[in-house]
């Protein structure tokens, strides 16, 4: 995730956090499994007020893992809220659909319900679900036209000599040959795990509606099936003819998402999840006083244990456990790898 003035962005966060009786998290990356469970228990580590107001930015992913975020919000809260501060697109968008109300910045934007497919044979290539559904509407659509126009050319060039149904049959052949060869590479079982993995994304969507109650009638199904392409941009002129409750984001949230940069805007490789609005004072390591531990030893010359601490434990160890997640430090914004680990050491 980009560099930021990070004492800047927890100052705002944490002064629209008390004014709105808010929490405040930023979501940057893709969605997927294993990420979600990050994204839970940061949560469940930062929960402090009833209110959650969520910045995502997102090209999309995984509708389970959006499912299981998007629900997990509105257990945990009587209201979420959304900010969209750049991109998010599809799975991304049926996190949105889950909140109580969408607060855009100018740059804030949506995009159709639409599910990421692996590409056959392709390592770390994705392609969107409406691809194969686009290709076949254009598919028919042109072979429905050709058909027509040979039946008419055959007809007008023979001068009437050819009856319809020869017409109609030359026309047939001609298409047949034509786009026979097309239609026949077509995989029916493919096809129809595409359809079913369309269709997830709009039952989630539904179920999501259900406590969020925040489309119009028929909003979700035009998500899923009526727009051309994943990345189609639904602006916030647009998303107030899908959703009920959209609003212009207020001056400190515009300002927050200034401060944040372009990690409010374009999603990055690696998921990361941050608490902005935990005050890190209140959330900071325990330090030991100076001079070292002076515990009182045992004859033995073995440390006697802490009060509450089970014997032979290490040091500090029920401490440590209980201790929730720490705020946003610039710790938290080194670029991770795909193990979980930064350039300098595991995290």
């Amino acid at each position: 995730m980009s560099n930021f003035d990070i004492d800047r962005v927890i100052s705002i966060s944490l002064e629209i956090s008390k004014s709105d009786n808010c929490d405040i998290f930023l979501y940057n990356g893709d969605i997927e499994r294993g990420g979600d469970l990050e994204f839970i228990e940061a949560v469940h580590a930062n929960k402090r007020n009833s209110i959650c107001r969520l910045i995502l930015v997102t090209s999309g992913g995984d509708p389970d893992a959006a499912y299981k975020m998007a629900r997990y919000l509105q257990d945990r809260y009587d209201r979420f809220e959304l900010i969209l501060g750049g991109l998010c697109k599809s799975a991304g968008t049926l996190i949105a659909i889950g909140a109580h109300e969408l607060i855009f910045s100018p740059y804030g934007e949506l995009g159709p319900l639409d599910v990421q497919v692996a590409k056959e044979d392709k390592l770390n290539g994705y392609q969107s679900g409406l691809n194969i559904s686009a290709a076949l509407q254009a598919m028919e659509s042109r072979a429905i036209k050709a058909y027509l126009r040979l039946i008419g050319d055959i007809m007008r060039s023979s001068s009437g000599v050819v009856s319809f149904q020869t017409a109609s049959k030359s026309a047939s052949d001609v298409l047949s040959s034509l786009y026979g060869p097309i239609f026949a590479r077509i995989d029916p079982e493919d096809l129809g795990s595409r359809s079913r993995s369309m269709r997830i994304a709009a039952d989630y969507g539904k179920r999501l509606d259900a406590v969020s109650e925040n489309m119009k009638d028929g909003a979700v199904g035009r998500l899923a099936e009526t727009y051309p392409s994943h990345g189609f941009v639904i602006d916030m002129a647009e998303a107030e003819a899908l959703f009920v409750n959209v609003r212009t984001a207020s001056s400190r949230e515009l300002e927050l998402i200034e401060a944040l940069g372009p990690s409010s805007r374009w999603p990055t490789k690696d998921s990361r999840m941050i608490c902005l609005s935990a005050d890190q004072e209140e959330d900071g390591d325990e330090t030991e006083p100076e001079g070292g531990d002076e515990r009182p030893q045992q004859e033995d010359g073995e440390d006697s244990p802490r009060a509450g601490e089970p014997a032979g434990a290490p040091s500090g160890s029920v401490r440590r456990a209980g201790r929730r997640q720490r705020s946003a430090t610039s710790e938290d914004l080194r670029p991770a790898t795909s193990n979980g680990t930064s350039p300098d050491g595991p995290q």
